[in-house]
């Protein structure tokens, strides 16, 4: 046996290259044989990946045999645990802590797939509560109503946050959180997801969404929320209308491509780039500071696209759904979710309905505004043939519209006055504006009601004149 200090060289691979050793084939496949015993396909292409990644660190970047590293082990464990414990203690000084511990459980199982056990000397140190966690846990959007014995969503802040958002990001930011999906996987919709095959935007209360996650292909199946499904059907309309079904859904910069055919002059053709996961993050995060979190740069935001999809996953568990439902909703890998995803999309739906309150930031509810514009375009039409004696009727009837047009600006800019009409009922604006809607149409009524006596009575007069009284001496 050589000495571990003089271990062979060979000459310097790459991480995939690794895989032609005996020892790294034994740890890789028993992690495989693992994963399909848990369920699972089996050991995620990505999982490889990172594990052969920290194999070439341990390697010196390939310049170690991982044979004879295993071989040193078996002759003499401790020098196996100090090896282990150096590269811990360098990866700490360059990652955090909770990182490098993950690294260095990766390396282990190299040892303990190849069937080699540590003492406990050589123990594995303990987490600590990641800073990120912490924080989040300071800025919780769940909590819990003693009266109720409900566990409500606490969303003045996700509302706050949104606002700040562009109308792009702003719908952007309701799909992230009502579907449970990576930011990369909304990012990679094309407009011909929300439109027929008549090229209209498909008329449904919520968007149905079956796909595969970009990050690990495993399929999905979930729905966006009805308050995203009207925001992405009005984001379409202003922002997309003109794109073609295979054009992405949300762009980031337009750019001109000049393409040059032979000795004539090139042609110039206008791009709409994919907005990318990284500008989305950037824009997540100027938002947050301006409400005062993550300034400083190393600090993670509370409202950063990666936490909507924990968000999702705690409204799940509070609306008490099936953990079989919340893994294909999420794109969880493994033999439980594969039977739940051969379900119809309608049980889906049922499931979603649950926690939907959960997901919601605004209610913004179109009925409401439907239901005002019905009763403006009604009034309209009455008071256009009243004479001069209903012009405060006008007035009231303009008055209206100029509430209809705010309400409507604020809902779609995210500064609703109403959310629901449970929502108006508790709020001084809300009784103010269900107050002069209601003295308007009561207003009409008698407006209505005199004019059509009046006419009853010009009737009668035009077919039996009333006889002039006589003055009697």
């Amino acid at each position: 046996m050589k000495s571990p200090y003089f271990l062979t060289q060979v000459n310097v691979l790459r991480g995939d290259e690794l895989l032609k050793f005996e020892s790294v084939q034994k740890w890789l496949n028993s992690l495989d044989q693992m994963a399909k015993n848990r369920g699972k396909k089996g050991l995620s292409e990505t999982a490889k990946a990172m594990r052969l990644g920290r194999m070439w660190e341990y390697t010196n970047k390939g310049e170690l045999n991982p044979d004879e590293l295993l071989q040193e082990a078996q002759e003499d464990i401790d020098k196996a645990g100090k090896r282990l414990s150096e590269y811990f203690e360098k990866k700490r000084s360059k990652w955090s802590h909770n990182s490098a511990i993950t690294s260095l459980c990766y390396l282990r199982g190299f040892y303990t797939h190849n069937n080699l056990n540590f003492p406990k000397k050589w123990g594995v140190p303990k987490k600590e509560v990641s800073k990120v966690s912490e924080r989040d846990g300071k800025d919780s959007f769940y909590k819990y109503n003693s009266k109720s014995k409900e566990i409500e969503f606490k969303n003045e802040n996700m509302q706050h946050f949104v606002q700040n958002l562009s109308f792009r990001d702003q719908t952007i930011a309701l799909c992230l959180l009502s579907t449970g999906a990576d930011a990369t996987d909304i990012l990679n919709l094309n407009v011909g997801f929300v439109k027929d095959g008549r090229g209209k935007v498909v008329d449904d209360k919520r968007f149905f969404w079956y796909g595969n996650r970009a990050k690990t292909r495993e399929p999905f199946k979930t729905f966006f929320s009805e308050e995203a499904t009207q925001f992405l059907k009005r984001y379409v309309e202003q922002e997309r209308v003109n794109a073609k079904d295979d054009e992405p859904l949300f762009v980031g910069q337009t750019r001109e491509y000049v393409f040059k055919k032979g000795e004539r002059k090139g042609e110039k053709i206008v791009v709409d780039e994919r907005l990318t996961a990284h500008s989305l993050s950037m824009n997540f995060r100027a938002s947050a500071k301006n409400m005062g979190y993550a300034k400083e740069k190393n600090v993670a935001s509370p409202f950063r696209p990666k936490r909507f999809r924990h968000l999702f996953r705690t409204a799940c568990a509070i609306a008490q759904i099936d953990g079989g439902y919340v893994m294909a909703m999420m794109g969880h890998a493994s033999n439980v979710s594969a039977s739940y995803l051969e379900q119809d999309s309608s049980i889906f739906e049922k499931m979603f309905v649950k926690v939907e309150p959960l997901l919601t930031v605004f209610g913004v509810n179109q009925s409401v505004v439907n239901q005002m514009t019905k009763e403006v375009n009604g009034l309209k039409a009455e008071v256009a043939t009243l004479s001069e004696g209903g012009k405060a009727i006008v007035d009231k009837v303009k008055e209206l519209e100029a509430q209809l047009k705010s309400a409507t600006e604020i809902i779609y800019s995210f500064e609703p006055v109403l959310s629901t009409f449970s929502a108006i009922a508790d709020t001084p604006e809300g009784q103010e504006l269900i107050k002069k809607i209601h003295e308007a149409k009561a207003k009409q009524e008698t407006v209505e009601a005199q004019m059509e006596t009046d006419k009853e009575r010009a009737e009668i007069t035009k077919d039996h004149p009333t006889t002039k009284k006589v003055k009697r001496d």
